[in-house]
């Protein structure tokens, strides 16, 4: 069972997840997120599980968790950044994701275009991050699944060449708390204070920065060699000598 006091013991925010609310099984934080925002919920409120049944990634996709070995949250965010910021909320994320890890187990993670969280090449976890018009102003839903303390088992079967938890990679357990309060007090440092390091961060991060991938997009599948990000978070890839600007799609490595 998560531990809401070892949790708060780690936790230095002034305002993201000191609200928590907990519950063992939903459907998904993400939508128990939205449900409370129509309510005027408080800017930095957490949604944590420990069995989310009905877990979304981009695309449509579904996010597998493991009971009481998965971090599955969501946290709210009145944000009132420009429009054209919005791109960089993903790369925040991602890079708040891999310096809590590092901070909390000195493991180092990186990161793959737009939302994907990797350790040794393969999927540890991925950002779901959702936006509305509500009442007073944009409201920001940031949806996170990370694999911890699975093993293989835990793993379905179709994705275990490509998945991995911070656990089979060190073979040993980790605390789901201290992790969680190391990621939201990088992400407020950031947010509140960094948004215009965000696109040389993310670089830092990045697996497969200067590396030929395959990207398939709204125009197809196609080869190129991945050149970095642009000022709003789109993925910049030179195609046939020419670079190309693309806000969505998926690498593939």
């Amino acid at each position: 069972m998560f531990s809401k006091e070892l949790y708060q013991k780690y936790l230095h925010t002034k305002t993201l997840g000191c609200e928590l609310i907990f519950q063992p099984q939903t459907n998904s934080t993400n939508e128990d997120a939205w449900e409370y925002i129509q309510n005027g919920i408080s800017h930095g409120s957490l949604f944590l599980t420990d069995t989310q049944t009905d877990g979304k990634g981009r695309r449509d996709n579904k996010w597998f968790s493991t009971p009481e070995k998965s971090l599955t949250f969501s946290f709210i965010l009145h944000s009132k950044l420009e429009l054209e910021k919005m791109g960089l909320l993903p790369l925040l994320t991602g890079i708040s994701i891999v310096r809590g890890i590092e901070s909390a187990t000195a493991i180092q993670t990186g990161l793959k275009w737009p939302n994907d969280i990797m350790l040794n090449e393969k999927k540890m976890g991925g950002i779901l991050i959702e936006s509305k018009q509500i009442q007073n102003g944009l409201g920001v839903v940031v949806g996170v699944g990370l694999n911890i303390n699975e093993n293989a088992q835990n793993i379905p079967y179709t994705l275990r060449n490509n998945a991995i938890s911070l656990a089979m990679f060190s073979r040993q357990t980790h605390s789901r708390e201290q992790i969680l309060s190391a990621i939201l007090n990088e992400f407020e440092i950031l947010y509140n204070n960094q948004m215009d390091s965000i696109i040389p961060l993310w670089t830092d991060y990045c697996i497969h920065q200067d590396r030929e991938v395959s990207f398939h997009s709204e125009q197809g599948k196609q080869q190129g060699i991945f050149q970095g990000i642009s000022s709003q978070g789109h993925a910049e890839i030179q195609i046939n000598g020419e670079t190309q600007t693309f806000p969505s799609g998926v690498v593939i490595l």
